[in-house]
């Protein structure tokens, strides 16, 4: 039989393949690196490099199997060996828009930006494309311009369903809108994404500060897990919108977090716009100087969803226009100041406990909804009149264990002819020494369990005061 062999005489003079040297070069190198015991971050010539301590690193993924190489973190692909970290270019002297965005093309996992204040140009949008965590490292990037912004600066739409990001320690100083005319439109954010039916994909923001004019400080369009954490939050037209509009899930989890006005806002501003099918977990939130609320829960789909809030403060501005079929539940929430367009709007069930409401804003209940508005053991010092049921209004309203303060001007309740809705007053004292008719029923009822009527209160028909 016939062996065929192969010579292979003089295959160490064979061209070199256009580039040996320098991978040659790369290779040793890294060898000395791991000898030495560096990193490349040590060096400072990494600035794209999985870090451990996020959310992503536990969360975002399932534990691999017994026997198998983990990711670098959460967010990594089905990679299971290879480099640990990816060697970002020298950073140079002075920080461009240019050299960001090839961080963020380069990095596989982790971003991390540089540090300091970076200035950016008018219209400047870095693109996001592809699931990573960016580690803003404290940077501040500074957008120029004196208009309002055409372009997001943090731009992430062209993420996929199943995508996950995360953005922290970063702030973002957006053009002064100190001079602009407030009837002017403008929804670029500082951070967008927006993609359709990405129910199945993860945004989380920690530790950011936007300020300025971009239309929203976050924009998340299309569902799905959102996070918002420790931030200080503002844009021109609201601070955080959150919608979806093909009838998926989505929830937002916001704690500890300011949602401020920017100076001269829209007409319209508003600190959270939500979409009423999408579930909302508030907690320690503060809103200052919005035109008309710090929660918007309003739009389309409809469909019920749930809007928990805890401890949220609106200073000088509403807390809150409830859903109409969404159930609404505020815990030792509160409204103060000078709110700018009335006060809340409780357009379907709410359940308040333990909430403060002293401002000078009026609650108004939504024409033709016959819901359920519950307010336990609440404070209530108002400025004018607390709560006016008006035409058509419908359902019922209960107060029990409230403590009421009325002095100057101020009512606690007014009802309209053409009310019908049903007040009941349980275990509550209203101290009056308003002017004022503290409960003036000129509609509907109002009934007074275990509590005095306090002076000068009067029903008018087809109202009743029940003692």
């Amino acid at each position: 039989m016939r062996v065929q062999t192969h010579n292979t005489t003089g295959t160490n003079q064979l061209p070199k393949p256009r580039g040996w040297r320098l991978e040659s070069e790369r290779i040793e190198r890294r060898r000395f690196l791991q000898v030495l015991g560096l990193t490349a971050t040590a060096l400072g010539a990494a600035a794209c490099a999985p870090m451990a301590g996020s959310i992503s690193d536990s969360s975002l993924e399932p534990s691999p199997l017994s026997g198998a190489t983990a990711p670098s973190n959460g967010l990594a692909s089905a990679r299971l060996a290879g480099p640990a970290a990816t060697v970002a270019p020298a950073v140079p002297t002075v920080v461009t828009a240019a050299y960001l965005q090839l961080l963020l093309d380069s990095a596989t996992d982790v971003c991390v930006f540089p540090g300091g204040v970076i200035d950016l140009p008018e219209g400047t949008t870095l693109r996001i494309n592809k699931s990573m965590r960016i580690e803003g490292n404290g940077t501040t990037l500074r957008v120029a311009g004196s208009k309002p912004p055409t372009a997001h600066l943090l731009n992430a739409d062209s993420l996929r369903d199943g995508s996950q990001l995360e953005i922290k320690n970063l702030r973002i100083e957006g053009p002064s809108t100190a001079n602009w005319d407030p009837a002017t439109e403008n929804i670029m954010g500082g951070i967008s994404w927006q993609l359709y039916r990405t129910w199945n994909s993860r945004l989380v923001v920690r530790n950011v500060t936007i300020t300025g004019g971009y239309g929203s400080g976050i924009i998340r369009a299309g569902g799905g897990a959102f996070e918002v954490t420790d931030c200080d939050l503002s844009g021109w037209v609201d601070g955080i919108a959150f919608f979806e509009s093909h009838g998926g899930s989505g929830a937002l989890e916001l704690r500890n977090t300011i949602l401020r006005a920017p100076a001269n806002s829209k007409y319209s501003s508003i600190g959270l716009y939500v979409h009423p099918h999408l579930n909302l977990n508030a907690d320690t939130i503060t809103g200052l100087d919005w035109n008309r609320y710090v929660i918007y829960v309003n739009g389309t789909p409809a469909s019920t969803g749930r809007h928990d809030l805890k401890a949220v403060s609106a200073i000088n501005c509403a807390l809150i226009q409830s859903g109409s079929s969404s159930q609404t539940t505020l815990i030792r929430c509160s409204e103060s100041g000078l709110p700018k367009n009335g006060g809340s709007f409780l357009k379907g069930p709410v359940t308040s406990i333990g909430s403060t409401w002293e401002g000078a804003g009026m609650i108004a209940v939504l024409e033709g909804v016959a819901a359920e508005r519950s307010f336990i053991n609440d404070t209530i010092r108002p400025k004018s009149t607390w709560m006016a049921l008006g035409s058509k209004t419908a359902g019922t309203v209960t107060l029990t264990g409230a403590q009421v303060d009325l002095a100057g001007k101020a009512a606690l309740l007014k009802l309209t002819s053409a009310s019908t809705t049903a007040v009941t007053i349980t275990s509550s004292q209203i101290r009056s020494t308003s002017s004022s008719f503290p409960i003036n029923a000129e509609g509907g009822s109002v009934q007074l369990v275990g509590t005095a009527a306090p002076q000068n209160s009067r029903a008018v028909l087809p109202g009743r005061l029940i003692v």
